[in-house]
């Protein structure tokens, strides 16, 4: 019987709706003995990397940042993947959540995307944007997409 997914990116912006994601990454995983790789996007503020105050040269991220983030990432895999035997964390810096999430997955093999939309509608989604939208429309494998009702 052949897997649906070997390698899965589950991206996390650590709020209550990307809880839904993070659990049906789990269901796959465990049911396809696939490896999963969970990923938070940071996004530096105004110029480009290495333009904000307590970073190292280029690096792009504040080191308490990353060690925060990387933290969080590691105790959401212990909490929510305990028996899922391939497990990795990674923090990406990018100006645009989308594009740095499709680049790593692509740059790590990864076969299948589980991402959470917030469901915005209307004026917020158009000033706003779609990350989860534009992951779909760049990705290279699929993505599965679920919209959560929750309100962060």
């Amino acid at each position: 019987m052949a897997t649906l997914t070997h390698n899965i990116l589950v991206p996390t912006d650590f709020s209550r709706s990307s809880r839904l994601a993070l659990d049906a990454a789990h269901l796959l995983a465990v049911q396809n003995g696939a490896k999963v790789t969970l990923v938070h996007v940071y996004e530096p503020r105004g110029v480009l990397f290495g333009g904000e105050p307590g970073l190292e040269a280029g690096h792009g991220i504040p080191k308490e940042d990353e060690a925060r983030l990387h933290a969080e990432l590691e105790r959401i895999a212990r909490e929510r993947f305990p028996d899922v035997e391939k497990i990795k964390t990674a923090v990406i810096v990018s100006e645009s959540p989308a594009k740095g999430i499709v680049e790593y997955a692509e740059k790590e093999g990864v076969d299948f995307i589980v991402i959470t939309t917030h469901g915005r509608t209307g004026f917020s989604r158009m000033l706003i944007g779609s990350v989860a939208e534009k992951v779909v429309r760049l990705a290279h494998c699929p993505v599965l997409t679920l919209r959560s009702k929750l309100q962060d």
